[in-house]
This record gives structure tokens, sequence and C-alpha cells, in this order.
């Protein structure tokens, strides 16, 4: 379905450090924990995996430590397929998250940043070139590295998806004409100073969003409310699918993969968006970031 087209990823490589319990505890309280693990993730890398697992020939442009988890982290991507030629290893740590995961299978997440914030802007926009056909940014890198190989990418026709995670009041105004800009709740809020709460919320700041990064399109990912798009006249919104909920760590980074990828293949934003919200749903029903991403078989059986 998608094997013909080349992709890259900009964006973060994190081990996370994933603690489950019933209930994440108050200021100042201990809960017991019912257990804990690692799995591989990071923004950038999850979205990567998932773009390699729907198979798109895929790019991993970031950095990591030659440490312990900097050498699993890029073992796991070569395993997925995913050209880790981008990816610099003189980072000083490797990138780092630690997940709270309640009994709902909602998520409160730490991140530290170590390598990520280290990527040189330069190096990684040249990492672009030849263009590829499907540029995925995040903001779990500094602003310069994004605004640096939005730009880059722009200049050469790349399709450009910017996923606004997470939350930060990002200079849009700095990268404008993206394909498709994606937020969040939160992130809307952060970019806005609205939270998408009704309609009306989402609507306004659509136009917002619009108005500062210029973007042909803005999707906001509503969690279980499914997404909005925004085209600069209409608003629509597409339902998310129903799931037993384990973890909702990736499924924005799932969404987006998907999404990318069927909009650079049909061109149809709608389409993309269901898409994207059908991945998703299969996210959410596993434990674990990069590890949830489903394939183009699940997608489509």
């Amino acid at each position: 379905m998608y094997r013909h087209f080349s992709a890259a990823v900009v964006g973060s490589i994190n081990m996370d450090l994933i603690l489950r319990m019933d209930r994440v505890p108050e200021t100042g309280e201990n809960v017991l924990g019912s257990s804990y693990g690692y799995a591989n993730g990071g923004k950038g890398a999850n979205q990567a995996v998932g773009l390699a697992r729907l198979g798109a020939k895929t790019k991993m442009i970031g950095k990591v430590c030659a440490d312990e988890n900097g050498r699993t982290l890029l073992a796991h991507l070569l395993a997925e397929g995913v050209d880790v030629s981008g990816v610099s290893t003189d980072g000083s740590q490797t990138g780092l998250a630690a997940i709270l995961l309640d009994g709902a299978g909602k998520n409160r997440i730490v991140v530290f940043e170590c390598a990520n914030a280290e990527i040189d802007p330069e190096a990684a926009a040249r990492c672009l070139l030849p263009p590829p056909d499907l540029l995925l940014v995040q903001f779990e890198t500094r602003e310069d590295v994004v605004v640096s190989c939005v730009n880059e990418a722009v200049k050469n026709g790349v399709t450009t998806v910017i996923d606004c995670g997470p939350a930060k009041n990002f200079a849009l105004e700095k990268m404008p004409g993206a394909d498709i800009l994606s937020p969040n709740e939160s992130e809307t809020l952060a970019l806005t100073g609205i939270y998408p709460s009704d309609d009306g919320a989402v609507r306004k700041a659509c136009e917002i969003l619009s108005a500062r990064s210029k973007a042909r399109y803005v999707v906001l990912k509503l969690g279980a409310r499914g997404c909005a798009v925004w085209d600069g006249r209409r608003l629509q919104f597409l339902p998310a699918y129903e799931t037993k909920v384990v973890d909702t760590t990736a499924a924005g980074d799932c969404f987006t993969a998907a999404m990318a990828l069927e909009y650079k293949r049909t061109g149809d934003i709608i389409a993309a968006c269901d898409m994207g919200n059908r991945a998703g749903s299969i996210a959410v029903s596993r434990l674990g970031a990069a590890d949830s991403m489903p394939t183009a078989e699940e997608l489509y059986k």
C-alpha cells in the first residue's frame, strides 16, 4: 500500500520507563505500583516505526548516546527496518521518558531530552537530501532543528506534517506552509490559549493555528472524541473507533504516521484522518509505545 513512498522523521529517540499503577499518587502520597518495565520510545522513533510497519521506506534523523540505552534503541529501529544513517551517537546521554500509567490506561509522562536537545539543525536538514516524499517532525527536539528541517522540506516540495507534541508555544510563524499541523488538546491550549472543549472552541483554535502556521490543514487530535479537521473554510469531526484502552502513550504518534501516509497516498485529508483514527484505536489496545504500532495488514484486515 505505502511501499513506494520514502519518509523521513526528525525527532526524539527515548528509552521509556513504564510505571504501572491503579492510580497516580497525589502530592506527598505513596502508592503501590503493579509493574514496571522498559520500552522503545520517543515521539520521533515511534512515528518512524509506525511509518516503517505500514511499509514506507523510512529514515530516522536524531541523536542518542553511545550507551546501553542508545545501542538498544538503534538496534530496535534497525530491526523494524528503519534507516538510522541520520542518527548520530555522540550525545551526552540517551533520552528517557518516565511514563506513569494508571488502571484506565491514561498516562502522565516526564521527558528527559538529553541527546535529543543536542541535534545540530544544519546537519539534520542535510539529512533530508535528496528530498523524501514525506517528512514528519515533532516538538521533542529544539525549535531551531524543527524550523530548519520544515523549511528545507517545504522549499523542496516535500509533503510535511508537523505533530505539535509535547505541549509548548512553538514559533509556528517561522515555518509556514506545511501540509498538516496536528496538535492534541493540551498542545492546542499551549499554542492558542484555547482548550478545545466544544465545537466553538475547536473552530476558534483551528482558525488561530491556521493563521499562525499557514498550514494547508489543521488536524486536532481529540482523544476519545476522535479528531477535527479544518481546511480554512470548513470544520469536520471524525469520531474515534471504539476499543478497549490499555495504554494511550503512543496513540497520537500512531495516528500521525497513518494519517500522513494515507494523505500522501490519496490527497484526501478526511480519508487520511479516518485512517489515523483506525490506527490509533489499535495502538491504545496494546501496552508500549513503538511496540504498539500496527502493520498495514492489521489496518486493512
